[in-house]
């Protein structure tokens, strides 16, 4: 992923995150997306089950992981 290819965005987890009034899905709301030659800027809405967040979360935990640096060696930590 090359960061020139990024756009920064601000937005509150309260306002990306929202829990169905039924509790059976988690709509993700993006900040409209500007695009070039598009007059109107995209707003993205997409909702996942209980067990899509689930595997969102297993997923996300991995790639965590991989960000950060690794353990030392186990004679090196106490």
């Amino acid at each position: 992923m090359d960061q020139k290819d990024m756009i920064p965005v601000e937005i509150s987890d309260q306002t990306m995150w929202t829990l169905s009034s039924d509790r059976k899905t988690v709509r993700l709301t993006l900040p409209p997306l500007t695009l070039a030659g598009m007059a109107e800027p995209i707003r993205a809405v997409m909702d996942f089950d209980a067990a899509t967040v689930d595997a969102m979360l297993e997923g996300l935990t991995i790639l965590r992981g991989q960000m950060l640096p690794p353990l030392p060696a186990p004679n090196k930590r106490h």
